[in-house]
């Protein structure tokens, strides 16, 4: 009986809750209320319901009940997602109401209790002003934590103000992390004014930044090449590399010249392995190379260490020094994993096991890498080198994209990882996900994804999975929002028009536009498959506007019958009509007869603009991941 009365207790709750969001999405907030409310507290999902009557009641401004519902929560709920929410609107609704003991409880138990919780960084702001007349020591503290964690913050300028008008003293980081705040919401002279008297890479850098944002070119020039010459062993490697880049593109210099003078202040400094690099990057091959030994060799831990190893691996294959070509791989898989290098070495290593005619190793090493690189471009090429396909680039044709079911409920348990989230995402309660804050890429692109947002899914979920140690089989869900099939129709259309492969057409159309429909490049591209005006207008009998390409229609239509354009003059080769899309077809011509006569993989490696060269990595990539998740090929 009891077990009846549960399954009863549950069909009734989700069928309220269902009836209760249909309400909620209309802006009918009684309604909803009222089917929230007729869920028993018996129910699964009885804090859920109480969470979404208390945004109810606050949508009608009936704070009161809004708060009876909150503090319950914030007593009762123990749930890492839903107990920081409650005990926040909660103390929100006591400070509205001037009670400020009872929500200074409130945000120290948030604070403390759920220190992973993003609302515990917005608990530090309220902390701070709380404090601020009783104990400014302690108010600086929250406030500066609130400014360091959410310089686009809502409270972010409120919390800047306060902490300056504290009879506290400010330390030099303190400053640097107000001058950062203030240079990322527009207050540029206010900032600047903070970080002039800057010693460290941190507050040099910023103040860089805001000299660039201001268009004072010279003295962006002078900060970058300051921030440089420090020597701070904690700045920040990306950093770095973009002091780097505007120091060189701002000097009027060439890109050799800049990096010389560069290298000269930069001695035995941390920014030292950054610069040589980019100066390597203009030198013949036999003196980049060294740079790129030196790089690895006395900068283990530099953020350029591992793709300068990579570069002297790949000249020593390429001059077939075989063994000191293995011994750099098996040095660089000791050191490093998951870099972006990481599945070129292991490929080229099988490669080096082929060319010794060691083909037992070299296909257990290609399999191997097919297995820790699933989804990368290496993994593609392997897995046809593998097969023997002479011509992995020339992929197989097909009729149509299958298009992929709904997200099933062990596909969310893979997005989510959490009974309460995978219930809101079987609700499809967006609303209440959002307002969780939560920060894991995955759970932020399947919002996205749901929301309609796609290029920002596909970012998020492109970013999460590129960051993950392991990666996961191709039929975890997680690669579905990473490589969603999108605009299949329109595709299958014309791909079969035109004699297309749709996987390849969709792949172009993500690596293209991340299938942003409204996408602009600089030179003036547009649309999905980021066509010039001039050549899609070259394709029909009327002269095309940068607005007519934001059709998705016309865009695809065009942009494959480019494509396939493209591929006949190449005699259709698709690896060169890639190329020729993103490359242009005079410089593939001029390529043509080196890509006919020598190895296709090395012929990808050579290409001479990296652009292109990581583009057609891009696009194969891509192609690989849709056919094994979808395809199955």
């Amino acid at each position: 009986m009891f077990a009846v009365a549960s399954k009863y207790h549950t069909q009734r709750a989700y069928k309220l809750y269902k009836q209760g969001l249909v309400f909620s999405n209309k802006g009918d907030y009684q309604n909803a209320y009222f089917n929230f409310s007729k869920i028993s507290r018996f129910s699964k999902i009885y804090h859920i319901a109480l969470l979404k009557q208390g945004f109810c009641a606050l949508q009608s401004s009936d704070y009161k009940i809004a708060y009876k519902k909150f503090n319950h929560l914030s007593i009762f709920s123990n749930d890492e997602f839903i107990a920081p929410v409650a005990l926040y609107n909660a103390a929100l609704i006591d400070i509205e109401q001037d009670k400020k003991y009872r929500a200074f409880k409130k945000l120290k138990k948030l604070y403390d209790k759920y220190p992973k919780s993003e609302y515990k960084i917005a608990a530090a702001y309220h902390l701070g002003m709380l404090y601020k007349d009783k104990n400014p020591s302690f108010a600086k503290d929250y406030l500066m934590e609130y400014i360091e964690n959410a310089p686009n913050g809502r409270y972010v300028l409120s919390a800047i103000g306060e902490a300056l008008k504290l009879n506290v003293y400010l330390f030099d980081e303190d400053k640097y992390c107000i001058s950062y705040a203030l240079y990322k919401n527009g207050k540029l002279n206010d900032a600047l004014e903070l970080s002039k008297n800057a010693t460290n890479f941190e507050g040099i850098f910023t103040r860089a930044l805001i000299y660039d944002a201001l268009n004072s070119k010279k003295n962006a020039f002078l900060a970058y090449a300051k921030a440089l010459s420090t020597g701070d062993n904690s700045a920040n490697q990306k950093d770095i590399s973009t002091a780097v880049s505007r120091y060189i593109q701002l000097s009027g210099l060439s890109k050799k010249d800049a990096c010389k003078r560069l290298l000269k202040f930069t001695k035995n400094t941390s920014s030292y392995p950054a610069v040589l690099y980019e100066y390597a990057s203009v030198l013949p091959d036999i003196e980049a190379i060294k740079c790129y030994e030196v790089i690895y060799k006395k900068y283990p831990d530099s953020y350029q260490a591992a793709q300068s190893m990579w570069y002297v691996f790949y000249n020593a294959y390429s001059n077939n020094y075989n063994t000191k070509a293995k011994e750099i791989a098996k040095s660089y898989l000791e050191r490093y994993s998951n870099k972006n290098s990481t599945p070129a070495i292991k490929y080229w290593y099988a490669k080096i096991l082929l060319r010794e005619g060691k083909t037992k190793l070299a296909n257990s090493a290609l399999r191997e890498l097919i297995k820790t690189e699933p989804n990368s471009y290496y993994a593609y090429i392997a897995y046809n080198l593998l097969m023997s396909t002479t011509t992995p680039f020339n992929t197989p044709c097909c009729e149509k994209i299958r298009p992929s079911k709904d997200f099933s409920l062990n596909d969310l348990k893979q997005i989510f990882n959490n009974k309460t989230l995978i219930t809101l995402a079987l609700f499809d309660d967006t609303d209440l996900l959002k307002s969780l804050r939560l920060q894991d890429n995955f759970i932020l692109s399947y919002i996205a994804y749901k929301d309609g947002d796609i290029p920002y899914s596909v970012y998020l979920a492109t970013k999460a999975l590129n960051e993950l140690q392991e990666k996961p089989k191709f039929d975890d869900a997680r690669y579905r929002l990473a490589f969603p099939e999108t605009y299949v129709e329109l595709i299958n259309k014309y791909s079969l028009k035109y004699s297309q492969n749709p996987y390849l057409i969709l792949s172009l159309i993500r690596e293209e536009s991340n299938f942003n429909p409204k996408a602009q490049s600089v030179a003036g591209a547009a649309g999905l498959m980021q066509l010039m005006p001039a050549t899609a207008s070259s394709l029909t009998d009327v002269a095309l506007t940068k607005d007519a390409l934001f059709s998705p229609e016309l865009n695809i239509a065009l942009g494959t019958k480019y494509f396939t354009s493209l591929r006949e003059m190449f005699d259709g080769c698709e690896m060169l009509a890639v190329l020729s899309y993103n490359g242009g077809p005079a410089n593939v011509t001029s390529w043509k007869t080196y890509v006919l006569d020598n190895d296709f993989d090395e012929f990808v490696e050579g290409i001479p603009y990296f652009e292109t060269q990581n583009y057609i990595k891009k696009v194969f990539g891509s192609y690989w991941n849709y056919t094994r998740i979808y395809a199955k090929q």
